[in-house]
């Protein structure tokens, strides 16, 4: 049995001291008593049960004693069923141009039936999915540190509608461009913080996979082994909305400016098993941004892009975001534990009732040899 240890394997060497205890108690007992001399004959002499029963009781109470000093431990196992949690990033674009009419009423803009997307996409989460909110125009920049406090991601929800004016609002609103890339990456380095400090990233090794994104789409996506050996990508999902164009960003400019090309970024979640989720208005995404997304490595696969009209409701959007919480759906896990558990008080509670049943064996004429 290889889940069968011992804790204090050297004390069966004791085992080897009962022999010379037996040994010194009959020496003893002849030197003191008559149990030596045979005055009688053998037909009246003491029975077997008589003569034995205490080197019986005293080996059985010796070897109790010593198996629980060794501490004889075994192993137990026993399942638990859980919901796993789920960490999911929201990136959303909050440029200038989200703030045109989404519909033919003109009273709702594209960036007020976004935020109710998400805010509905936030009620459908279970309350131990951490989800955090990454805004962007041209920059990007982190709103809501993943939290599984559904209230706090709703007040900071608000901040980027256009009926609180807030701060945050305005200097999004002010930038034209659409940095999707920078956002998706910034939203995957928020996944790197939360993991354990064994398994971080130093900020050298981040800024260098950054850099190894920028320039040409490739295929061959380097991923650190710190990654690698944790599975790093079960559980975590992206989603981003964004009325811009969704460019691969591989241009001179972008290269200087540090930019990863969202091709490759695409690549890089693919191999990290985190899945992608965008939603596209009017089907503008790049021929290189379509084809990482939609090829396949195997069971590998980046997520899905959603496509909407330039004119839709609220329905439209939720309609979108019911389909992604079906495919994030939460899946039913089993953990199988493991536990040691130790003998030492079987074994001593037994060598106890011997020691007790003993003393009042002592006491009952029946056993007394003579």
């Amino acid at each position: 049995m290889k889940d069968l240890t011992l804790q204090y394997p050297w004390a069966l060497l004791l085992l080897l001291c009962i022999p010379v205890v037996l040994y010194l108690k009959r020496r003893y007992v002849s030197k003191t008593g008559f149990s030596g001399v045979s005055i009688v004959s053998k037909e009246l002499g003491p029975s077997v049960v008589k003569k034995y029963w205490e080197d019986c009781f005293i080996i059985l109470f010796l070897v109790a004693s010593i198996l629980a000093i060794v501490n004889i431990q075994y192993s137990s196992y026993w399942q638990k069923k859980y919901f796993e949690s789920k960490w999911i990033m929201i990136v959303q674009d909050l440029s200038g141009s989200m703030n045109r009419s989404a519909g033919e009423r003109g009273q709702l803009t594209l960036g007020d039936v976004a935020l109710t997307g998400v805010q509905s996409f936030i009620d459908l989460r279970r309350m131990d999915d951490l989800i955090g909110i990454v805004g962007f125009s041209s920059y990007a920049q982190l709103i809501a540190p993943p939290t599984s406090d559904k209230e706090i991601l709703k007040s900071k929800l608000q901040l980027l509608s256009r009926q609180s004016d807030s701060i945050a609002f305005r200097e999004f609103t002010i930038g034209g461009a659409t940095n999707a890339s920078y956002a998706t990456w910034l939203a995957l380095c928020v996944f790197f913080m939360l993991l354990p400090e064994e398994s971080q990233l130093s900020l050298a090794e981040i800024n260098s996979l950054r850099y190894s994104l920028a320039g040409e789409t490739t295929k061959k996506v380097e991923i650190p082994e710190k990654l690698k050996r944790i599975h790093f990508g079960q559980g975590m999902a992206i989603v981003l909305f964004s009325d811009g164009r969704i460019e691969a960003n591989k241009s001179d400019e972008d290269i200087r400016k540090g930019l990863p090309n969202f091709a490759n970024v695409i690549h890089l979640v693919k191999k990290l098993g985190v899945k992608l989720y965008l939603i596209a208005v009017a089907e503008d995404v790049s021929t290189e941004v379509t084809s990482a997304m939609e090829e396949r490595q195997g069971s590998d696969y980046a997520g899905r892009i959603f496509y909407m009209p330039r004119r839709y409701d609220v329905e439209k959007i939720r309609e979108v975001y019911n389909k992604i919480n079906e495919m994030e759906k939460n899946k039913l896990l089993i953990k199988i534990f493991k536990r040691k558990k130790d003998t030492r008080w079987v074994f001593a509670v037994t060598a106890v009732s011997l020691q007790i049943a003993y003393c009042f064996l002592q006491a009952t004429p029946w056993l007394r040899r003579v």
